[in-house]
């Protein structure tokens, strides 16, 4: 969330009195969920994986453009569809459409980064007027377990926080991509990401406990948030050498009474499977009956057939509305 938009927060808070909080990545913020006729009616062009599209126009076409649809901006002489991208995400369709205004959206979405950060952001917003809340409910997306964030110390806006990867490949900045190296190497694991993701989501209950937030849990597109991959890789011990370096992961068992602690720190019972699919990439791609397990990067520069996946590889705007449908389905039965 932008600075700029904390004022016209409080002022539906004001109205409302009721906020629907929205954590997680790119798939959370909506990065891609343009209006679904610019989709149809221009091309657009992909500078690379993970970043953001831009829209082919002509100069008198930009202008056009502008005109039309005042929420765009333009930045370094390029069309900025960011707050676009906030209109048509999940989260506002869910307040705004199907609660029909009775909820305010709060977007913590942050693209790129992972779930360390989004949760951490509850914090960063003391402008918010939290004490005129009297109702919460949060959705949380869960990103990639293998994504840590550090603050980022050169900004006090959106972008506060900036991820690391175990994948150093292709990373043309040395210092970085040497910090990547050091964490693939020595301290990544997937039992790390997700003991990780435990004491992350700990901080959330906590916050949600304090507030009596209803939470929700549905991954954005990632497949290990379940009882069985939580379970293979904690029961099984990772050994290291002296510099860190994985020598095997051991056949060394933790205790069972030590798993059973660790799995009940995850709210199982909150996770929701929209249409019983288990993430919101998978109940994208099933709006045109494409396997669910194809791999949503396929249509990264092009796009799926029907455009329910962008061209940037990311859930687009009729895919964000059909997602906050079921949400408005789930919480209005839970009420």
């Amino acid at each position: 969330m932008f600075d700029k938009q904390v004022k016209e927060v409080n002022e539906d808070l004001a109205r409302t009195g009721k906020a629907i909080i929205a954590l997680g990545c790119s798939f959370v913020q909506g990065q891609g969920a343009v209006n679904d006729e610019l989709y149809q009616d221009f091309k657009w062009r992909s500078p690379e994986i993970g970043r953001k599209l831009e829209i082919q126009v002509s100069p008198q076409e930009k202008i056009e453009l502008l005109n039309k649809y005042p929420i765009l901006e333009q930045k370094y002489g390029e069309l900025d569809f960011t707050f676009m991208e906030y209109e048509n995400a999940f989260v506002n369709k869910l307040a705004k459409k199907y609660f029909q205004g009775k909820y305010t959206p709060i977007n913590f979405g942050l693209p790129g980064c992972g779930n360390r950060a989004t949760i951490k952001e509850l914090y960063f917003h003391p402008n918010i007027n939290w004490e005129s809340i009297n109702e919460i409910i949060v959705i949380y997306c869960p990103s990639g377990v293998e994504r840590f964030d550090f603050i980022n110390d050169f900004t006090t806006d959106h972008y506060r926080w900036k991820a690391m990867w175990p994948s150093p490949e292709g990373l043309n900045d040395p210092e970085r991509q040497s910090l990547w190296r050091g964490y693939a190497k020595t301290i990544w694991s997937e039992r790390f990401g997700i003991l990780e993701q435990l004491a992350h989501v700990q901080e959330l209950l906590t916050w949600c406990k304090l507030k009596n937030a209803k939470l929700i849990i549905t991954p954005g597109f990632a497949h290990r948030y379940n009882k069985n991959h939580f379970k293979k890789h904690l029961e099984i011990a990772v050994s290291r050498d002296i510099n860190g370096n994985i020598v095997s992961h051991d056949n060394t068992r933790i205790s069972r009474q030590a798993v059973d602690h660790l799995m009940d720190l995850f709210p199982w019972n909150n996770i929701f499977k929209p249409q019983g699919f288990e993430t919101f990439i998978d109940l994208t791609l099933a709006q045109e009956s494409i396997k669910t397990d194809e791999f949503f990067f396929t249509y990264v520069g092009i796009g799926s057939p029907g455009m329910w996946v962008t061209p940037c590889a990311h859930p687009s705007a009729k895919a964000h509305d059909v997602f906050a449908k079921l949400l408005f389905e789930k919480i209005s039965e839970d009420q």
